[in-house]
């Protein structure tokens, strides 16, 4: 394993250590070390920026060099930049922000030395820079971030793979520990063929990359709210967009964007992959066992065909109670 550096930070960001290592164990005894924490390696959890836990060694090696990870106390969770900054703006305006609806549209995910005043978000931002692609164009675009990404296509092409990747380990962290009676040769045939089907599609990263024909957005950069879960459409007038290659801000506030499965993944798509693993095991067709329907699981996991891009307003993180899973079994 080649050894890689990352940038560390504590839960209030009051100060940043570069560190390199080659594992995971590796970088949490260092930063124990770096930080003279009076705790073991085992009592601490790393997060990247989004609030993910870094829970594995297979995730940790995922990771691009220079990434910043939140030390955090085993049991707790370090807020994200977006939760710090929307706070410090209500503190400097509550009164306004507790108005209208409208305060959705002003979160935005990164505060390093200053906030950005309310009346610049509102004020829009100058479109014209949209098209430019290359670092050396936009500099301000690339402010503050961690990456050697060289175009906006390349950068937003990793963060769709980060969001999807993410779905992934959570899917097989939760398999693999909610289902020990489950066969387990079975489990791990479909763990892999997940992987390597998201592996060929490249974790799905065309779906921010708007050079791809296959994108979320349209050629210029522009994302469309697909609608709550239960509705066909954005039901605001006019719909939520957001143009993350316009400007820094509009990259910081696309952040708070989401993905959101359709069937729910944990409450729907699991326990009917959790049905149809224990089923397939014990049912036999004209002399034939069944076996596990994965390209329906892999589509209702990772693909459009389950996945909505919608605006924070728009995200119900309620019970889709309508919406069942599977059955995923091949007779």
């Amino acid at each position: 394993m080649a050894t890689k550096g990352f940038k560390v930070t504590d839960s209030e960001r009051k100060s940043r250590v570069g560190i390199a290592a080659k594992t995971l164990d590796d970088l949490k005894r260092k930063t124990v070390e770096k930080f003279k924490l009076g705790l073991s390696p085992d009592e601490i959890f790393l997060q990247t920026q989004d609030g993910t836990l870094v829970e594995n060694n297979e995730y940790f090696q995922t990771l691009h060099a220079q990434t910043l990870l939140i030390w955090v106390k085993n049991g707790e969770k370090a807020p994200t930049d977006a939760e710090i900054l929307y706070k410090t703006i209500r503190e400097v305006n509550d009164e306004y922000l507790s108005a209208g609806e409208k305060v959705q549209e002003f979160f935005t995910e990164k505060m390093k030395n200053k906030v950005f005043k309310l009346a610049e978000v509102l004020r829009g931002i100058d479109g014209d820079k949209a098209k430019f692609s290359l670092k050396c164009d936009h500099p301000e675009w690339f402010e503050g971030l961690d990456t050697n990404a060289k175009t906006k296509e390349d950068y937003m092409f990793r963060r769709a793979q980060d969001r999807i990747r993410t779905y992934y380990y959570k899917t097989r962290e939760e398999l693999l520990k909610e289902c020990p009676t489950v066969p387990q040769h079975r489990l791990r045939s479909l763990i892999d063929e997940l992987q390597n089907r998201l592996k060929l599609s490249k974790f799905n990263g065309h779906f921010f990359d708007r050079r791809d024909d296959k994108s979320l957005c349209d050629t210029r950069g522009e994302f469309t709210c697909q609608g709550r879960w239960n509705k066909d459409k954005c039901l605001y007038s006019p719909p939520h967009s957001i143009n993350p290659y316009e400007s820094r801000e509009g990259r910081i506030v696309f952040q708070t964007w989401n993905l959101d499965h359709v069937i729910e993944r944990s409450r729907a798509v699991i326990p009917q992959i959790v049905k149809a693993l224990n089923d397939a095991e014990c049912t036999i067709v004209n002399d034939r066992e069944t076996s596990v329907d994965v390209k329906a699981i892999y589509n209702d996991l990772f693909t459009l065909h389950n996945l909505k891009f919608v605006h924070i307003v728009c995200h119900d993180k309620g019970r889709h109670s309508t919406k069942k899973a599977g059955p995923y079994l091949l007779y």
